[in-house]
């Protein structure tokens, strides 16, 4: 059997190493792929620590709770993560009628504002956004890019193009930890689409009496989410048995949720993670999200690997440009934009 750590993550409060195996099965032939967590000593941070006694395995007929894990080695230069924090405060910073230069239009998610907003009467999340779309290029609008700051435009590409390798390989791991080709997310996805969003949450005076991003779930395969470096307070909170647990930043890491979308596919083996951001009366907080999602071209639906007699099929079929759309043009409301896909016993 071949073993290799591939990712080191916290879940739970504990540091895991994220192995992936493949061994022979009872029938000599067959390879059967095993997906493990190790439990991680944390006195020292090297590849060559070995993993304790403590493993929790899951394989293709288990059944996961809503994922959330935060990646410390991602192969991602850190210095990129910082700059792409800095031009991101930068462009937060610049007066406001420099900002409105790039404004979200209503019903859209692209530009500077607050999207999710329908009525007069909607109680307002406490965010600035900054949202682009980054790939295919052709959902690009070149008119929101600011040219300041200066490098903004060319940081926000190479780190872009790092999250991607990023996403491809997570979404290997996740096949094969159902027993699938490590390949079929890609090469079903098409040309994935990926958005990024920037989140700036001032100082709020009242934080018990709003949010700073309603309870969700992301509508995305992956969610891949930077907590600033200079954000000294705690706004990320996951919903865990019915109780918001506060998801404290770690330094270099970068927080990784299920979405939506690879709920469906793994007709809800993995389970999209609600979860919402609070305020701090003293603090502000700089986040930075990226969306991993397929081409609103291609039709989605639980893979067929996935369903059986004893798993029958939960999520209808759907064209993922839809979803999209409706995902949009909802308030956040929890996991209610999932019902879109959700099959219904008479």
């Amino acid at each position: 059997m071949v073993k290799k750590i591939h990712l080191l993550f916290k879940l739970e409060k504990i540091w895991y190493g994220l192995k992936v195996s493949r061994e022979k099965g009872f029938g000599g032939d067959e390879k059967v792929t095993r997906f493990g967590l190790h439990k991680w000593e944390t006195s020292t941070w090297n590849n060559s620590m070995a993993p304790t006694s403590t493993t929790i395995t899951f394989n293709s007929s288990s059944c996961l709770p809503s994922v959330h894990v935060e990646v410390i080695n991602h192969g991602i230069d850190l210095d990129l993560l910082e700059k792409m924090e800095k031009i991101a405060m930068e462009f937060f910073m610049l007066p406001l009628e420099e900002k409105q230069k790039y404004p979200m239009a209503p019903g859209t998610v692209q530009g500077y504002g607050q999207a999710f907003v329908f009525s007069e009467d909607q109680k307002l999340d406490w965010c600035n956004m900054f949202a682009l779309g980054v790939e295919p290029h052709f959902i690009r609008n070149p008119k929101l890019w600011p040219t300041k700051p200066l490098d903004f435009s060319e940081t926000v590409d190479i780190y872009s193009r790092e999250i991607r390798k990023l996403c491809k390989k997570l979404l290997k791991y996740i096949a094969m930890s159902l027993g699938l080709n490590d390949d079929i997310f890609e090469e079903m996805f098409g040309v994935a689409v990926q958005a990024v969003r920037m989140n700036y949450y001032p100082a709020c005076p009242r934080p018990d009496l709003v949010l700073g991003l309603s309870p969700h779930s992301d509508g995305s395969a992956l969610t891949v989410l930077q907590q600033g470096k200079c954000s000294s307070s705690v706004g990320l909170q996951i919903l865990k048995d019915n109780v918001w647990v506060p998801v404290q930043p770690i330094p270099n890491a970068l927080v990784i949720n299920i979405g939506d979308t690879i709920e469906v596919l793994t007709n809800g083996r993995y389970k999209s993670v609600e979860h919402r951001a609070v305020t701090h009366q003293e603090k502000d907080r700089l986040s930075i999200v990226t969306f991993y999602a397929p081409s609103y071209e291609i039709e989605l639906g639980p893979l067929e690997e996935l369903v059986d007699e004893n798993n029958p099929c939960k999520y209808k079929r759907y064209n993922h440009g839809e979803y999209s759309m409706h995902y949009v043009t909802n308030k956040l409301q929890g996991k209610k934009t999932l019902e879109f896909a959700k099959i219904y016993d008479n």
